[in-house]
C-alpha cells in the first residue's frame, strides 16, 4: 500500500512487515558527463534550449533570459558557474567542440523565475530516504561541492543532489548586485 503525504513531497510505502519507508522523487540530469538531481517537486518544466535574450552587466554564468509562455526566466549555466566550463565543451569521444548543453530545467514559478541549462535528462526516480547520504560541505569551497547537499547510488553511479537553496542564494546575491 502507498499514499501521498499532505504536501505531496514524501511517498509512504508499507512493506510486508508493516514498516514505513519514505521516498523522495528526484529528476536526474547530466552536466559534463556527471549525474546531478533536484527534488522533482521544484521542477515545473523540462524544455529544449532555444532562444536566450542576453542582458548586459550579468555574471557570465547567467546567459540572459528565456521566454516561457510570456514569462521571463533567468537562465543559469551551472556548468559554467561551478566548473568554469562554457556551454560548448569538448567531449572525450568527439573530434569537435560542439557538444552543447541543450535542455532547460525550469523551476516552478512559485520557487523563483529561473531556468538551469543542462546536458540531458537521465531519469525520474523514487529514492528511499535511508539511501540518501548527506555530504558535509567545506566552508571555503567555491565549486560544485558548495552546492551539493547529498548523494545516492542509482544504476551503479553516484548522483549528486544539488541544494536548490544554494542556487537561490546565488540568484539573490546577483539580484542584489544588479538591482
Amino acid at each position: 500500500m502507498s499514499e501521498l503525504t499532505e504536501n505531496n513531497i514524501d511517498i509512504l510505502q508499507y512493506t510486508d512487515d508493516h514498516t514505513e519507508t519514505h521516498f523522495e522523487k528526484f529528476l536526474i540530469f547530466s552536466i559534463l558527463e556527471k549525474l546531478y538531481c533536484f527534488p522533482s517537486r521544484f521542477i515545473g518544466e523540462i524544455a529544449l534550449f532555444d532562444t536566450v535574450y542576453p542582458l548586459p552587466l550579468l555574471p557570465s554564468y547567467i546567459l540572459g533570459v528565456v521566454n516561457r509562455y510570456s514569462v521571463p526566466y533567468a537562465l543559469f549555466d551551472i556548468g559554467l558557474l561551478f566548473f568554469k566550463k562554457p556551454v560548448f565543451t569538448e567531449t572525450k569521444n568527439s573530434k569537435t567542440n560542439n557538444k552543447a548543453r541543450n535542455k532547460l530545467l525550469i523551476f516552478k514559478e512559485e520557487i523563483d523565475k529561473i531556468a538551469v541549462l543542462i546536458d540531458d535528462v537521465t531519469g525520474i526516480v523514487d529514492i528511499p530516504q535511508e539511501n540518501i547520504f548527506p555530504i558535509e560541505r567545506s566552508a571555503e569551497a567555491n565549486d560544485i561541492t558548495e552546492a551539493i547537499s547529498a548523494f545516492f547510488k542509482w544504476n551503479d553511479e553516484d548522483v549528486f543532489v544539488i541544494d536548490i537553496h544554494r542556487i537561490l542564494t546565488q540568484v539573490g546575491a546577483v539580484r542584489g548586485e544588479i538591482f
